[in-house]
């Protein structure tokens, strides 16, 4: 795992990003809450690089 941060129009869900062969990619998790674990939703399609995929989903912080 290269990096995680919190979606920005989705409070509730956490993007974790790889890399793989030059390319980027995420998995989004929902987070942990006190009665469910974090799950996670899917695997965003892969980028040529972490600002296009922070592009397409952007970061809470930024």
């Amino acid at each position: 795992m290269i990096e995680k941060y919190g979606l920005l129009k989705e409070p509730d869900k956490t993007m974790f990003v790889f890399e793989k062969n030059g390319k980027y990619y995420g998995h989004i998790v929902k987070n942990k809450t006190a009665g469910a674990p974090a799950k996670l939703i899917f695997e965003t399609p892969k980028f040529d690089n972490i600002a296009d995929l922070k592009a397409e989903y952007p970061d809470a912080e930024e």
